[in-house]
């Protein structure tokens, strides 16, 4: 059994004992989270997401990962969570993401995106994708998706 933990973010940092590390970007619903977090060096980012889930008072951590997709949160009804995230564009404050019909639109902080959707079935690949982001007054189209990291699946 994995360890509780008070909140998402020390859950999160737990994972990392010893390494500096920051929580680039976190978004929760309910009993779910998922943390974005930055163990790169300075003006060497790298990201890598996680999953958590809120159990027996506390929160613990789930799957993780290098890249976004989904990830399985509740077994018996085949739904998860769905995200996208990563490096902004220079400049960016908010982007807009679409999973299905649903677009979001969610802020930028720090050069870092997370936008997340919650107790979803597992998406088609390439889903969800970012399709825009906001730099300065003009919403900007995003650069195509790199690689097989997109769509990925993480089961729990």
């Amino acid at each position: 059994m994995n360890p509780v933990f008070e909140s998402p973010e020390i859950a999160v940092l737990y994972e990392f004992p010893g390494v500096p590390c920051r929580v680039a970007a976190l978004a929760r619903e309910g009993d779910d989270a998922y943390a974005v977090v930055d163990v790169g060096t300075e003006g060497q980012p790298y990201l890598y997401g996680i999953s958590l889930g809120r159990r027996e008072g506390g929160w613990e951590v789930g799957t993780s990962g290098s890249g976004p997709g989904w990830t399985l949160t509740d077994a018996e009804r085949g739904l998860g969570t769905a995200t996208d995230w990563g490096e902004a564009p220079e400049g960016a404050v908010r982007l807009r993401a679409t999973l299905g019909s649903d677009t979001r639109e969610v802020p930028v902080a720090r050069g870092v995106y997370l936008v997340a959707w919650w107790r979803v079935p597992c998406p088609a690949a390439g889903e969800p994708r970012v399709d825009a982001f906001r730099v300065g007054e003009c919403w900007v189209p995003a650069p195509p998706a790199p690689g097989p990291e997109r769509g990925a699946r993480h089961r729990r």
